[in-house]
């Protein structure tokens, strides 16, 4: 009787441990439709990146500022170009860039944190726009 009693003991650790394991192996739920509604993606395909693209001279951002509106998860490639030193900064992610005259920065990240977050200027206070991400 005494060897069946260890044996009994381990029994529920055993399960519970065989439940775990077998958790961990099953797939993620699919992504989303993209932003023209087509298929979602898989983890072999990698997303396309939407492009922002940002100019600022003598102070004025171009094209003016606005929203851009990209799907949570979205991959993104913002590239500022400025005619004087700053730095660009997008609140919530808190990801900034220097930016010197004449040289275009690039800042690329995946949107997986939803809201409205301003990108502004940070020396100029220049508002340049807003990601909305949902």
């Amino acid at each position: 009787m005494r060897a069946r009693r260890p044996l009994a003991a381990l029994a529920p650790a055993a399960a519970l441990v065989a439940a775990l394991v077998a958790g961990c192996g099953e797939p993620a739920a699919p992504a989303p439709a993209g932003p023209a509604g087509g298929p979602s993606g898989t983890a072999a395909a990698s997303p396309a990146v939407v492009p922002i693209t940002v100019t600022v001279r003598g102070g004025r951002v171009t094209p003016e500022p606005g929203r851009i509106t990209v799907d949570r998860g979205a991959r993104v490639r913002i590239t500022v170009t400025s005619d004087a030193p700053d730095e660009f900064h997008l609140h919530g992610y808190d990801r900034a860039l220097d930016l010197r005259p004449g040289s275009p920065a690039v800042l690329e990240l995946t949107c997986d944190v939803p809201g409205v977050f301003e990108a502004e200027l940070h020396h100029s206070g220049a508002r340049v726009f807003e990601l909305q991400v949902g």
